[in-house]
Order: structure tokens, then C-alpha cells, then sequence
């Protein structure tokens, strides 16, 4: 940290000036006087220490609020503040804000170069700009020549940006939200856009495809794009499997504009304010022959495209989604024959029923309570332990919905490792965590072979490939339910859960039969050094 800004903000702390908004108010407020100041052209201001208060409470009180302190206060805290930079204080306050303003990491400005080093660009869109502090000021100065518009719907945020780019004749701050219509003349040659992942909007009117917050903002970036142009948007990974409205949100992107390319945003990118994974979208209005998927990696400081392939645009607009893992992995023999089979497949949705189990705090835990509660811990090697689940006391009609059923076929939706198996039925209530998925089998199907089709390698780069999170998983019941699994006849599941039933028994008694042996060798071994 700047030696500077540590000392300003720990004057602020010592006067009881501690939340981000709070220091923001107070910078601005300061950098504000000092430009009133700079304006009037005459620096015996400075020394007339009334004359500077009073100027700084007729020109940002009533914009700011009050000024927290009195003259002398005011005084000191405008000589530290004066020499201080309103972007790196912004940044520094800001930075490990885990739930409030998203700071990109300044490497992410590298996908804007591929497009800006273009001659023909020459106007650029950064909506959120306070997103990109990190590497804003080092883009603008890279590109002298072209010109920027920043956008931003928080106040305090379009104040420091219109002070801290004040100086920069190619930049120009507007004060708008990119969740509404955004009414502009302008048209650009280039929009980067980092939207809040997965927000939710009020759209009574139902003007828009999604009524989430990412979705309406691609909607609204889009009509912003010049002839030529090309839109950079960060998403969160359900954009690209997710049905319903964001399936129409796919659909309208492919039928009315061109998807150049979907990478994998390098994992941690955007923590700590998230760990879900996210990709970048790149979208035009020129079309391509070609969509390129791939990964993109973050090695010595740059950006890098790890893994990468090219679609042919006519064979991409008829995948049902744009899951890129599923993609890349269509070299594997397994996932190639399966698309390829002739087997009747549906989706989990219409032969089952999904949900996802009841939120367990430990403190509701009980010792002796009359409800047990199945968690991942429970499961191994595919089967359930049912000798040591925790409890809940608890009315049985307040957890009904959540009850196993014999047949139930539970997947973890968090944790590191997929894990799935059958429940058997039990004379006790026992239901599922929230780390849990249950799957309840209709007339059509059986849990046994549900079960055998996710333990596949098919099933599980499938479940995997709906992988919200990155290091821990984070997998939604909704995504779950678009699986496909193929429908075979009941005789011939209940004939494939037999016969793997079977020979998983020879397995487990083969393994313990060979520890058994080993370890009556090993005793007696031993016994000859006694």
C-alpha cells in the first residue's frame, strides 16, 4: 500500500470514518474543493483556512452530506489528501470488498488489446467502469487516439470516475445503469462489459428475454454495437447450459448476431468476491465461419489461451447449449459415441423428479433427535452408510418434502467430488442435505440405473460439464434435470442393475477375501521377529 493513502486512512479510521462509502465520500469531497480551488486560479485560498471551509461546505454539502468533523479537521485531512490519487485510494478501499463493487484484476484489460490494436476501432464502451480500475488508467494511456466511454449507475462511483479521468480529453464518464434501456445515440466499435453475475431485475413489463441481470445486459449492449463491432461479456457459467429463458437468451444471441468465440475464465480470477466458474463471451454482428471455444490460462503475467478448437458456425447454432467442457471433450471416444448413438434419449426432467435436500445448520444438529440427515460425508464407493448420520429433532410434516424414498438416487452438488448412490428404504425418516441432490425416478426408469449412467465416464463428464463453481463444486439441481440419459426398455435396465449388482458383490468379497489373506501373511510374518 501506498505509504500516503495508509496514513490518510488511518487519520479517517481514528476519527471514526471506516465504511468503503464513508472514505469515498470524504476523498471526493476533498478532491472536489481542490478542484473548486484550482478553478478559481488563485492559490491565496489555500492559505485561508476558514475561506477553504467555508468553500468546501457551500460546494459539497449538499451533493455529499455533511462534513464530518470541524474546520481544523477539515484542514488537516485536505492537506494529506491533496497529493493522494483518487484511483489508487479507490482501489486500495475497495479491493477486498467481498460483497460489494467487483475489482477485475488488471491483467483481465488484455482482452480488450486483441481488439483495440484494430485501426478501425476507434470508440470503446467499458460499462461498470469502477470495475476496472485495477487496469483502466494503464488502458486509456495505451490508446491515446481512441475514445472511451465509461459507464457506471452508482453516483459515487460516476464522481470519482469524472475526477480521477478529469485530465483525459479521450475519455468521457456517463452516469447510466446497464439493467435498463440505455439510451444512447452513440454506436461503438468495441464493448467490454462485466455485468453482475446473476442478479435479478424487475422487468414487469417483460420487455426483456431473461429477467437477470447479466442476460438483460448482453440484451442491452448489443443494439449499442456499430456495424463492426464486437462485444467482450464476462458470464457466469449457467449462460451457457441453463433452459428456459436463458436458453432463449442463447438462441436469440445465435439468430440475430455472431458468437466469434466462448473461453474459460482462468480459475480464481474473481476472487474473493466469487469462485463460480465464468467465461467470456465475444459477440458480433459479422458473420463467421467458425466458433472458437477453448480455455484460457494465466501464466507470467499475461493472459493465455491454454486449450482451444474451432466449430464450424453451421454445426455450433444446433447444440441446445454452449458447454464448452462438453465440447472440448468431444475427441473422447465416449462422450463421441454417445452423441453419435441411435438410443432414445430424454431429459431427467420428464422421467424423474429433481430436487435438492433441506439446509442443515450444525448448531441444529441434535444428539438424539428423531430425523436423520444424509450428507456427502454418508456416502462412499457409491453405496450409503447409514450407521452414523447426524440428527435433527424436528416436526416430520415441516420435513416431508425432503424424506428419501427407497429408489432415490442422491448426487452431491458440492464438495470437490462427485459422489452419487441409492437409497434403500429404512424404518426411520431420513432426508437430504442441501449438499444433495435427489433424483426420484418415475414409471419410465429406476434409481439403480440412473445411478449406473452418472458413474459412467459419460454421466460423469455430463454432471461435470454443469460445474458452476471452479476448485469447489457448485452444481444447481435446474441443470441437473437437462441431462440426457438414454431410455432403454425396464426389462433391460432391471437386466444391467443385476448383472452390475452381481459382479459388484464378486468385487467386494474378491477385495476383502485379498485383505483377509494379506493380512494373515503379513501376521505371520511378523510373528518372526517375536
Amino acid at each position: 500500500m501506498n505509504p500516503n493513502i495508509d496514513y490518510v486512512l488511518n487519520t479517517f479510521y481514528q476519527r471514526g470514518i471506516v465504511s468503503r462509502e464513508q472514505l469515498l465520500t470524504e476523498i471526493l469531497r476533498l478532491k472536489r474543493t481542490l478542484a473548486i480551488v484550482s478553478s478559481y486560479n488563485d492559490e491565496k485560498i489555500l492559505d485561508d483556512k476558514e475561506k477553504l471551509f467555508q468553500l468546501m461546505k457551500k460546494n459539497t454539502e449538499q451533493e455529499l452530506g455533511f462534513f464530518p468533523g470541524d474546520r481544523d479537521l477539515f484542514i488537516k485531512i485536505f492537506d494529506l489528501c491533496r497529493d493522494v490519487d483518487l484511483i489508487e485510494y479507490t482501489l486500495e478501499i475497495y479491493k477486498n470488498d467481498r460483497m460489494g463493487v467487483v475489482i477485475a484484476p488488471s491483467y483481465l484489460a488484455e482482452i480488450t488489446y486483441h481488439y483495440l490494436e484494430n485501426e478501425d476501432v476507434k470508440t470503446i464502451l467499458i460499462t461498470e467502469a469502477e470495475k476496472h480500475l485495477a487496469g483502466l488508467v494503464a488502458l486509456v494511456e495505451k490508446y491515446p487516439n481512441k475514445g472511451f466511454t465509461f459507464t457506471t449507475q452508482l453516483y459515487q462511483m460516476y464522481l470519482m470516475l469524472s475526477l480521477g479521468f478529469e485530465s483525459y480529453e479521450n475519455v468521457k464518464v456517463t452516469h447510466r445503469s446497464i439493467y435498463s434501456e440505455m439510451a444512447m445515440n452513440e454506436r461503438f466499435d468495441y464493448i467490454y462489459c462485466l455485468p453482475t453475475f446473476g442478479g435479478k431485475w424487475d422487468d414487469t413489463n417483460n420487455k426483456y428475454i431473461t429477467n437477470q441481470t447479466d442476460g438483460i445486459a448482453i440484451e442491452n449492449m448489443l443494439p449499442l454495437l456499430s456495424p463492426l463491432g464486437n462485444l467482450s461479456v464476462i458470464v457466469p457459467a449457467r449462460i451457457t447450459f441453463a433452459g428456459g429463458r436463458i436458453a432463449k437468451l442463447r438462441e436469440y444471441i445465435t439468430q440475430n448476431h455472431n458468437l466469434d468465440s466462448i473461453l474459460i475464465v482462468p480459475e480464481g480470477t474473481f476472487r474473493p468476491y466469487t469462485a463460480i466458474k465464468t467465461y467470456l463471451l465475444n459477440i458480433s454482428k459479422i458473420s463467421k465461419s467458425a466458433v472458437t471455444i477453448g480455455t484460457m490460462g494465466y501464466e507470467n503475467n499475461k493472459l493465455t489461451v491454454a486449450e482451444q478448437k474451432a466449430i464450424p458456425t453451421i454445426d455450433f447454432i444446433k447444440q441446445v447449449d454452449w458447454r464448452v467442457e462438453l465440447m472440448l471433450s468431444d475427441d473422447n471416444e465416449n462422450i463421441r459415441k454417445f452423441k453419435s448413438s441411435n438410443l432414445e434419449k430424454v431429459k431427467l426432467k420428464n422421467v424423474a423428479e429433481v430436487f435438492r435436500g433441506k439446509s442443515i445448520l450444525k448448531k441444529d444438529t441434535a444428539v438424539f433427535g428423531n430425523i436423520y440427515i444424509l450428507n456427502i460425508s454418508n456416502i462412499e464407493n457409491g453405496e450409503i452408510d447409514y450407521s452414523d448420520m447426524d440428527t435433527i429433532e424436528e416436526d416430520e410434516r415441516k420435513v416431508k418434502r425432503y424424506e428419501l424414498a427407497a429408489g432415490d438416487v442422491v448426487l452431491s452438488c458440492r464438495g470437490t467430488a462427485i459422489k452419487s448412490a441409492v437409497f434403500a428404504a429404512k424404518n426411520t425418516t431420513i432426508i437430504a442435505s442441501s449438499n444433495l441432490i435427489v433424483i426420484r425416478p418415475k414409471e419410465k426408469i429406476m434409481g439403480e440405473y440412473i445411478n449406473i449412467f452418472l458413474s459412467s465416464p459419460v454421466g460423469t463428464t455430463l454432471v461435470k460439464s454443469f460445474q458452476r463453481g471452479t476448485t469447489v463444486m457448485n452444481i444447481n439441481y435446474s441443470d441437473i434435470m437437462e441431462i440426457e440419459i438414454p431410455l432403454i426398455p425396464v426389462s433391460e435396465q432391471q437386466e444391467m442393475v443385476k448383472k452390475y449388482n452381481h459382479e459388484l458383490d464378486v468385487y467386494k468379497k474378491s477385495i476383502k477375501e485379498a485383505e483377509s489373506r494379506w493380512a494373515t501373511i503379513k501376521d505371520s510374518l511378523y510373528s518372526k521377529f517375536t
